[in-house]
């Protein structure tokens, strides 16, 4: 069922995008295809891998918090494969969380500490992403785009209660309380071999996640990591606009962010249509023609893409290796048989 409608839901999303694109496509790619600057768009490179290598510092923070120590390169392999699986897969963020999971069990690491600090790690991520959220629609809202006031009761009551879950939640693990049952099932990690059929497994994340809530300074740490994360996927976006002449002030950034954020909260795969849209619909309310919505949403999907495509080359990468290992041993276990 879910698949279908997601199914539909795409079919329908890349319907509108063509009407879109037969509309304002050309007017649009006449906006992009101005000369960029190569070196703003070298920066918002740097600022991407910057990006990733804070949100795999905050992991391996979480990590070391229960004597677990992997190379920070290799953090960064992860949460780029989980990341890549989460923009494909409309579900709250969440796709990527168990394949992180599963690469660090595959890595050697206790499938306890795995869960626990990918469930803490999101937590966080959630916590420090609510502020940024509710600062975006009060800036909006002040600048003239009243349609946005009961988003911003949205997501305020939103922020609010993510806040409130992570502190109660807090208090709950500080009591020897467990809820990374409940977070394994929203993510889909229960669905992993390793922990189906394993209680213990749960039973031990939850001791884990305990064991990093009981270190307030090391959690700190992480959460401020993940503000410093937020704040350069600001700068990603300036440079990105600013790369290719799109409009880039302070209110045109948090637009372009405000509207991508909005467009992957729907149940449509990759926000086709919607991504694009959105940024149309919010930058058409500050006064902008179509067509440079249109043209900075096709920039956002450049964004997206360099955000993607190293998780998708790592796991591309992976599965050759496995193959040809596993080829390779084939071929070896029918040479041993032949007689002679």
């Amino acid at each position: 069922m879910r698949t279908a409608v997601l199914a539909t839901n795409l079919a329908l999303g890349a319907g509108a995008l063509a009407w879109v694109l037969h509309r304002h496509g050309a007017a649009a790619v006449a906006l992009l295809g101005r000369t960029p600057d190569g070196t703003l768009l070298l920066l918002f490179a740097l600022a991407v891998v910057a990006a990733f290598a804070a949100y795999s510092l905050r992991w391996e923070i979480l990590l070391a918090g229960l004597g677990v120590r992997r190379r920070l390169a290799a953090l960064v392999a992860y949460r780029a494969a989980g990341q890549s699986l989460s923009s494909i897969i409309p579900s709250g963020k969440l796709g990527g969380e168990p394949l992180r999971a599963l690469l660090l069990v595959r890595d050697a690491v206790p499938g306890s500490a795995a869960i626990a600090t990918v469930t803490v790690d999101r937590v966080l991520e959630m916590g420090a992403a609510a502020p940024f959220a509710c600062l975006y629609a009060v800036l909006l809202l002040r600048r003239g785009v009243p349609e946005l006031e009961g988003a911003l009761v949205t997501v305020s009551l939103g922020a609010g209660a993510v806040l409130a879950g992570i502190a109660l939640t807090a208090r709950r693990l500080r009591r020897g309380g467990g809820f990374v049952t409940a977070v394994a099932r929203s993510t889909g990690l229960d669905r992993l071999r390793f922990v189906r059929g394993q209680m213990g497994v749960i039973a031990a994340a939850e001791a884990d996640a305990g064991r990093l809530i009981a270190q307030p300074a090391r959690i700190a740490r992480a959460f401020a990591v993940g503000v410093a994360a937020n704040l350069l996927v600001l700068v990603e976006y300036h440079l990105l606009l600013a790369a290719f002449h799109l409009p880039a002030r302070p209110l045109d950034v948090v637009a372009a962010v405000f509207a991508t954020g909005a467009a992957h909260s729907l149940p449509i795969p990759a926000a086709v249509g919607a991504l694009e849209g959105a940024q149309m619909w919010l930058f058409g309310v500050l006064g902008h023609p179509p067509e440079v919505g249109l043209a900075v949403g096709l920039a956002v999907r450049v964004r997206e893409l360099v955000w993607v495509l190293p998780g998708l080359v790592y796991l591309t990468g992976r599965a050759v290796a496995r193959w040809r290992h596993a080829d390779g041993r084939r071929a070896w276990i029918a040479a041993a048989k032949k007689p002679g």
